[in-house]
């Protein structure tokens, strides 16, 4: 520097109008002595590509600027391309803000810290944006005072302090045009366009349904066009799950255009080679579509809608592949083998994005089902599934989608096992639960009269012994919200002051109290033996069912369903249209029925060693409804549940519906018998095929005794029944 000092001061000497206050001429004038000064603050060999500039601390008009600095970021006439990224900020005010900020702080020492470069925001002509952050550097700059400071008191200091960023403000608090700036602001810059758009993209992914938003999507496919300079780049996003591929556009509606095809549509698009490079977890990248051999169907699409170059990269969340996203560009090279190092910190929230996306869309899918269809069976939820994904993707309201969802030509296999009398038994706990509070209370009453000869205990007593005696002939209809209206509104009022009377009436009070149930406040005590044996019945038929339905699901997927009441009903349905992918025969409802009848005699069996766990026994008797002629089921909208579709099938129905209650032809015997299975059909092949079905079961010991060949007495609408009854080995 002192070399260059000694050789330079004699050029300075020789141009006085370098000296002191310039005239931009001045600088144009002496080109070569203004490059040789400038290289003191920037080296000679940084110049070409560096941003720098040197510019006048009051006005901030820049007199020089390095090659680079005046192409990216001047006009012609020398001033900035583009305007501060700061909310409400502009050159001219943040020149302003800058010199009053300067004379409190050098001048009157009050400091009010504002050290923030500027960000500046490009849009070019292809629509891309750039941005810059601004730096400069004050070490070649003073600030000249006048002999007489301009007071300033320390309210208006205080209201400064409240309204920093208030020009108008400051122009009344300080003269600024009393101060004097002298030398020259250094200015550096940056091109930080990768960093802004990298974290812009980042803050997008983050929000909430980041590519369900199609204005956010769009926002999204622009980031990446400004990081990688590639104005025509169109984006694509895959995410795959259970089979299914969710395709990502962005759209002109509010939401993003979605489309769902088959993982194995989307499979076959790719060669062997494009999987396997995927599941590695490896990109694949096209330079030129025109010039590579293609290995991905998209890769054709896409070259034929006039991409050159293409980029396809895999996403992965917490170690498991969950889709892929593409780049097309109709400019050959406009992606290359380092391009994927560029996306490595977005790509893990770009799949994240993809697995909430996912997660979203599955949500809406279920709330559909839910709302439209309640819980379906694995079976035939695909079915369903597909009319959800149809009103999720196209957004239509659910009433526009009416339409039932009908199953054709479906085997049914109808099966139940009932407790015996189970309403009888009922009516019998209640009556005798009835009849013991009533007795406990009319001792309650008949040890108070005892006690205190009072007339109306008499009358009530007499009230408590005839609802006894008319429970001796049976329960009727609305008798125990009767008696029971009885006891707490007229009997039990009166026991807190019938106990005073003596310790005889307080203990009679304190047994009526003892046999109360805690929670319902009423005598339980049969019924409750009675509901105990009757969960215990259902649940382990249940469970045997819904065991053994595992298994059957192994022969052939079909639907199933299980409903409780006083016993146990199941329904399978099974046929091509249940599950279309897989190659339908007679051969599995063969086994099926075989699986169901055995099923059957598993539950007759266990049921009668049950009765040693129960305080109140309780039989149940079962049977198995069979049809050979296929039919079709309909899930109705309204009643959320399957039906037999059409008047010819609707005898199926109605058969279910009265079995319950038949009798075998003549004799006036109930069909269904504790411990045994009744079959019933219509036609004599189906007799046939249980009679083989059955001397198998009885070659294996499961059942026992000779077959029974019944004709069931005509139903309501159904005649022509007729049943077989074989008997579970113990």
């Amino acid at each position: 520097m002192a070399s260059m000092a000694r050789i330079m001061a004699p050029q300075i000497q020789a141009h006085p109008e370098l000296r002191g206050p310039l005239d931009p001429q001045a600088l144009t004038d002496n080109t070569e002595l203004v490059e040789a000064l400038v290289s003191c603050v920037l080296p000679a060999g940084l110049q070409r590509f560096s941003f720098a500039a040197l510019a006048t601390p009051s006005s901030f008009d820049i007199h020089w600027a390095t090659p680079r600095f005046r192409r990216e970021l001047l006009d012609a006439e020398g001033k900035f391309r583009g305007e501060p990224f700061l909310q409400g900020m502009t050159w001219v005010y943040l020149r302003q803000l800058f010199q009053f900020l300067s004379v409190a702080r050098q001048v009157y020492g009050r400091q009010f810290p504002f050290e923030k470069s500027v960000i500046i925001e490009q849009t070019g002509e292809n629509g891309l944006v750039r941005y810059f952050q601004l730096r400069a550097h004050f070490d070649h700059f003073e600030l000249r005072t006048p002999e007489k400071l301009p007071k300033i008191t320390d309210e208006a200091w205080e209201k400064l302090s409240m309204d920093l960023d208030d020009l108008d403000l400051w122009k009344k608090t300080l003269p600024l045009e009393e101060f004097e700036m002298y030398g020259l602001i250094v200015y550096e810059a940056t091109d930080i366009t990768e960093e802004m758009t990298l974290s812009a993209i980042k803050q997008e992914l983050v929000a909430k349904d980041p590519l369900q938003d199609s204005q956010r999507f769009s926002r999204i496919q622009n980031h990446f066009r400004m990081l990688l300079g590639v104005d025509d780049l169109r984006l694509l996003v895959m995410g795959s799950r259970d089979g299914l591929v969710l395709e990502l556009n962005p759209g002109e509606s509010s939401t993003s255009d979605w489309r769902t095809v088959d993982l194995a549509t989307i499979n076959q698009k790719l060669s062997p080679r494009c999987q396997a490079t995927l599941r590695e977890g490896r990109p694949i990248v096209m330079e030129d579509l025109h010039k590579a051999d293609l290995c991905s169907q998209m890769m054709v699409d896409a070259s034929q809608k006039g991409a050159r170059s293409y980029l396809m990269m895999p996403l992965f969340f917490e170690g498991q592949k969950v889709g892929v996203f593409t780049f097309s560009s109709g400019v050959a090279h406009a992606f290359n083998n380092l391009t994927p190092y560029r996306l490595q910190e977005v790509t893990p929230l770009l799949a994240l994005a993809v697995r909430r996306t996912w997660d979203s869309f599955q949500q809406r899918v279920e709330s559909v089902i839910r709302e439209r269809f309640t819980a379906l069976h694995p079976a035939v939820e695909w079915k369903f599934r597909q009319q959800a994904l149809e009103v999720v993707r196209t957004d239509h309201d659910l009433e526009l989608l009416g339409e039932d969802i009908v199953f054709q030509n479906v085997y049914p296999l109808f099966g139940a096992s009932d407790v015996r009398n189970s309403t009888l038994i009922r009516n019998a706990t209640i009556q005798q639960d009835l009849s013991l509070q009533l007795r406990l209370a009319s001792e309650v009453l008949e040890n108070a009269y005892g006690e205190r000869r009072l007339t109306y205990l008499s009358s009530r007593r007499y009230r408590l012994q005839q609802w006894l005696a008319h429970l001796e002939h049976g329960l009727d209809s609305g008798d125990e919200p009767r008696i029971i209206e009885f006891l707490k509104g007229e009997i039990e009022p009166l026991f807190e002051r019938l106990a005073k009377f003596s310790e005889r009436v307080q203990a009679a009070v304190k047994s009526y109290r003892e046999a109360l149930d805690p929670r319902l406040g009423l005598v339980y005590q049969q019924r409750k033996q009675y509901e105990q044996s009757m969960t215990l019945l259902k649940e382990r038929t249940a469970e045997i069912l819904s065991r053994r339905q595992i298994e059957a699901q192994q022969v052939f997927p079909h639907y199933f369903e299980l409903h409780k009441s006083d016993g146990v009903d199941h329904m399978l349905y099974v046929g091509p249209s249940i599950h279309p992918q897989g190659d339908f025969d007679p051969l599995y409802l063969r086994n099926l029925r075989l699986w169901q009848l055995e099923t059957m005699v598993e539950i007759a069996a266990e049921s009668r060693r049950w009765t040693r766990e129960m305080e109140r026994v309780l039989e149940s008797a079962h049977l198995l409804l069979v049809q050979d002629n296929p039919l079709s089921i309909r899930f109705s909208q309204d009643e959320k549940q399957f039906n037999v579709d059409g008047a010819y099938n609707a005898r199926y129905e109605i058969i279910k519906k009265r079995l319950d209650k038949a009798e075998v032809r003549d004799t006036g015997e109930r069909l269904t018998q504790p411990g045994k299975i009744a079959i019933v059909y219509s036609h004599p092949r189906e007799a046939a095929e249980y009679r083989d079905y059955i001397d198998y079961l009885q070659s294996l010991g499961q059942l026992e005794g000779p077959v029974e060949e019944l004709e069931i007495a005509p139903l309501q609408g159904v005649v022509g029944l007729r049943a077989l009854r074989i008997t579970a080995a113990m």
